[in-house]
């Protein structure tokens, strides 16, 4: 199914530099809305538009800031990090602005925790046990969790929450947190690439993504049981586009599904250079699925954020090494505890790279960024 790089580009997300990269590489006009302003997105947005965080950013300013940089014009719209707060407002699209995603009933199923906890149960899918009140006896071994959010941060321990009506809780399971990136054309799905995740420090109960790795290696039952819960998902929610699904795999092999991330994930970095990541993605949503040439990546890589351990300034003129991205700008604070830029490192096939590597080249700039002060 031929993709038209010819129409206009519209991303929105928490970040969107990865998905503006990989759509200039295929050909398309892009216009960007994130909340970063790095300059690796402004070097390549025809329009740009800043946000604030999007928890100050309210539903309508979301609906709003799209319309705004459409200019009124024939465009598609690819929604990143975030469309699980604001989906609802897709429904209020102006003719001219086309959504390449999933419908909004199949949203409504994903990002709420009864109907998806639901669906699982009766698809007979495992799963962490999950309630939604909080619990009355061992609260020390149940997580709890906030609705319609992203990236490790709104997960911490019951013992010490503080209920909302967004909250609900999981019992804590020993293992290792992972994904599968897939496509989805609404009928059937076809499995990208599997990742391990890095939380940052689960030992603390910090659960902030800290890293991706596209090293994970499973057993064959594993993977057909990771497919097979695809495919029923998929049929089942009418899943459409490039998305990831998270698990947990334990120590004995067991494996307990999480959550669908209804939208191409950071992990999407992780994928073969030459993958036609936008086109495949529209592709999917209009009811095809892109031949994949090898379903699991020949190059090992890792995608890690660099975190501030202390407010740090940028420095004038610095020299960035080739595998940073979403990099600030000349004289931004960035604030202890906020992301500096991510780091992309690749390996072949026979040399891994994992959380250590990570780790030691985050130090490395780090180090860098403190003696060009």
């Amino acid at each position: 199914m031929k993709v038209d790089h010819s129409q206009l580009l519209l991303i929105i997300a928490q970040s969107g530099r990865h998905l503006a990269q990989a759509a200039v590489h295929e050909g398309f006009t892009v216009r960007v809305a994130d909340c970063f302003a790095d300059i690796d997105t402004l070097a390549i947005s025809e329009q740009y538009l800043q946000l604030p965080s999007f928890n100050a950013l309210t539903p309508a300013d979301w609906l709003q800031a799209i319309i705004r940089l459409s200019s009124h014009q024939p465009c598609t719209l690819i929604c990143g990090t975030g469309i699980e707060r604001f989906y609802p407002q897709l429904a209020q699209l102006p003719a001219n602005i086309h959504f390449a995603g999933p419908a909004v009933s199949s949203f409504s199923a994903l990002c709420d925790p009864r109907q998806w906890q639901a669906l699982l149960d009766e698809l007979k899918l495992p799963s962490p046990p999950t309630r939604f009140s909080p619990p009355q006896t061992e609260p020390a071994t149940w997580l709890i969790k906030q609705a319609a959010s992203w990236g490790g941060t709104h997960i911490g321990t019951a013992q010490a929450a503080t209920h909302s009506v967004a909250s609900y809780y999981q019992q804590k399971i020993a293992g290792r947190s992972a994904s599968v990136l897939f496509l989805a054309n609404g009928g059937s799905a076809h499995t990208l690439l599997l990742n391990e995740q890095f939380p940052r420090a689960p030992e603390h109960n910090d659960f902030c993504l800290q890293g991706i790795s596209n090293e994970l290696q499973l057993t064959l039952p594993q993977r057909n049981f990771l497919d097979n819960a695809l495919q029923q998902l998929t049929r089942r929610l009418a899943l459409q586009g490039m998305m990831s699904l998270d698990f947990i795999i334990t120590d004995d092999a067991r494996i307990y599904l999480l959550e669908i991330n209804p939208r191409p994930t950071a992990s999407a970095q992780l994928l073969d250079d030459n993958f036609q990541l936008i086109s495949s993605h529209c592709t999917a949503v209009n009811g095809g699925l892109p031949p994949v040439s090898c379903e699991l990546s020949a190059v090992k890589k890792l995608l890690w954020f660099c975190f501030a351990p202390e407010d740090i300034v940028i420095p004038a003129a610095f020299r960035w090494p080739e595998y940073c991205h979403d990099l600030p700008a000349d004289g931004h604070t960035v604030r202890q505890g906020e992301v500096i830029c991510s780091i992309v490192l690749s390996s072949v096939v026979n040399n891994s790279i994992d959380h250590n590597t990570g780790h030691q080249y985050a130090n490395k700039l780090l180090q860098h960024l403190r003696q060009s002060a």
